[in-house]
């Protein structure tokens, strides 16, 4: 397994006027930082984890600015298709920066959505959790068991104590689809199950006709017998 990082399509390591991001000696998953952000920092990072099938690549666009304003999504919830009965689990994160009033607080809720209504998930779990000393919140929201009124539109809303501005991350969960038949496969299965048909009529048929020869056959050896039964009394 691999895995690449990329600052606008150029692969790592970066020289210094491209980035100032190195890897942390001592984080065991190669994470990249910057001991001092500069202006040239500014882009979109990409992450790529690859092994010899598949391929997860995770991308994030890196901005300064002297204040934050508003949450910025780190981590944007992804769209999951799922069976009923089966678990499921979102994920949605946010920079929100470290708070500037001493009673200021940031929340993060997982609701979902009816006809544009938030309410409270039904039979679901959620877990916040913070880092980089607080400045980055995120929260993850876990149904354990699908069913059929789960599926729809959910929403992470983030809010950030320096700011009324909320941050909304949407996300859709679906059912597995059924798929149509195409006319192609269809007039196989008729073509098919027309062929196997045919032959339960074959096979029919030679069952009948051979109970019906050993029938004619044992008549028949009756017959012979009892004419040779009444020969033989005549003769005597």
């Amino acid at each position: 397994m691999t895995v690449c990082r990329f600052k606008n399509n150029k692969p790592h390591p970066w020289s210094k006027d491209v980035s100032s991001f190195i890897v942390y000696p001592e984080a065991a998953n190669q994470t990249i930082y910057s001991p001092r952000l500069e202006e040239n920092d500014i882009g979109n990072y990409s992450c790529v984890l690859r092994n010899e099938t598949h391929a997860i690549k995770h991308e994030i666009e890196l901005r300064l600015q002297d204040k934050l304003d508003n949450p910025m999504p780190t981590f944007r919830p992804k769209d999951l298709v799922v069976s009923v009965g089966e678990s499921a689990r979102f994920y949605c994160e946010a920079f929100v920066g470290n708070l500037y009033l001493p009673d200021a607080t940031n929340e993060i809720v997982w609701n979902q959505m009816f006809d544009d209504h938030p309410h409270n998930v039904s039979d679901s779990m959620q877990v916040n959790v913070t880092r980089e000393e607080g400045q980055i919140i995120g929260s993850y929201l876990s149904i354990p068991n699908i069913q059929a009124h789960h599926y729809g539109r959910y929403r992470c809303q983030i809010v950030s104590g320096n700011s009324a501005q909320k941050l909304n991350l949407s996300v859709l969960l679906s059912p597995v689809e059924v798929t149509a038949m195409t006319d192609t496969q269809l007039s196989l299965l008729v073509y098919v199950m027309a062929v196997l048909l045919l032959v339960l009529v074959i096979m029919f048929v030679w069952i009948c006709w051979t109970v019906q020869q050993r029938t004619n056959s044992k008549k028949d050896n009756r017959c012979s017998a009892q004419f040779i039964a009444n020969n033989e009394h005549e003769n005597v």
